[in-house]
């Protein structure tokens, strides 16, 4: 069961969305269906799930990797520096060459960003955000029932309203709007 054209387009420029880059949206959507037109190239019958994977490994290194004004290889290393600056995994990296690419991809290396001109107090803060923003989804997933996670998901990810979600979810908005409110109150006093 492989994709069509049209399907693999639609997958793409929603994995786009994800990576939040508005300036660089469109040219990931080109990487990534072309990602999965390499791979279809290769084997017809392709599982749509390793296209998604690859599509957003792919946009993923577009966006991490191929923007910065210096070439930078396209290992897990480089993907893993990406993520977390401190990585001490060098494999069979060189520590020379470890040194110089954890310095390239570090926040004050200078890197390409539609946001260049913000502080170092700034990169900061969006950094810390994003940290209590992981640690609230993975106490959600923890502590929420499956309805609730996924009435919240539909929300807040998804930016429906909750008529939109009790549309989706065959149920009434008075149903919707329940779920959130617990699910939150939980949320709250979990993290809090």
């Amino acid at each position: 069961m492989s994709l069509t054209g049209p399907e693999i387009v639609g997958m793409c420029e929603k994995l786009a969305n994800r990576f939040n880059s508005p300036s660089h949206r469109d040219d990931m959507v080109q990487e990534g269906v072309l990602k999965c037109y390499e791979i279809l190239a290769d084997d017809e019958e392709v599982h749509p799930a390793h296209l998604y994977r690859e599509a957003k490994r792919r946009m993923h290194d577009y966006l991490n990797l191929d923007v910065l004004p210096v070439t930078v290889p396209a290992h897990n290393i480089s993907r893993r520096l990406t993520h977390d600056i401190d990585d001490s995994e060098v494999g069979n990296m060189s520590e020379v060459g470890h040194k110089w690419l954890k310095s390239v991809l570090s926040s004050n290396s200078g890197q390409y960003s539609d946001e260049h001109n913000g502080s170092e107090k700034d990169h900061t803060e969006r950094y810390e955000n994003k940290e209590f923003v992981r640690y609230v989804i993975n106490v959600a997933i923890e502590k929420l029932t499956a309805e609730e996670w996924s009435v919240l998901k539909l929300r807040y990810y998804s930016d429906m309203t909750q008529h939109e979600v009790a549309d989706m979810l065959d149920k009434h908005q008075k149903w919707v709007s329940r779920r959130e409110d617990t699910a939150l109150t939980k949320l709250r006093k979990s993290v809090l």
